[in-house]
């Protein structure tokens, strides 16, 4: 009778950790096809594997060197399509104008962040976190505006 219990609990610990490794292998190969193979990806020793796309929140230069209106900056991306904080600013701008009657107030309730958050974005003070972002982008959607970078 031991010998049984012993052996179904062998199996079912084998069983699991059957489970549990194919799982890890499904989840580090749907990370790979994501990422485009290689990227983001790291070496063997952790760094990072030449060619790799930046990561999020990282500074990059922008290739002309300065914004629209002349003035230096470092772009910090924000989200996965590349979104900085000056197009960040201007999705924003945008859908609350066509949407919300150029109201902070509305925008704020819509997007589940405090008035004051919404204006010291508006005016350039605040920084704008990718969660902002898609949900912007989705009320645009399910509004119907047109979002113009």
């Amino acid at each position: 009778m031991r010998k049984r219990i012993l052996l179904a609990s062998a199996v079912g610990i084998g069983a699991g950790l059957a489970y549990l490794l194919a799982r890890a292998v499904d989840e580090k190969e749907e990370n790979l096809n994501t990422n485009g193979g290689n990227a983001g990806a790291l070496g063997d020793s952790g760094e990072r594997i030449r060619g790799s796309a930046p990561q999020l929140g990282t500074q990059i230069e922008t290739a002309a060197g300065a914004s629209d209106n002349g003035q230096q900056k470092n772009e910090l991306l924000i989200d996965d399509q590349g979104t900085d904080q000056f197009e960040a600013t201007n999705i924003l701008k945008n859908i609350r104008d066509a949407a919300f009657d150029g109201s902070d107030e509305k925008l704020g309730l819509a997007l589940g962040r405090p008035t004051e958050e919404i204006e010291s974005w508006s005016g350039g003070s605040g920084t704008i976190d990718g969660d902002v972002v898609m949900k912007a982008r989705k009320l645009a959607q399910a509004r119907g505006i047109q979002i113009e970078l």
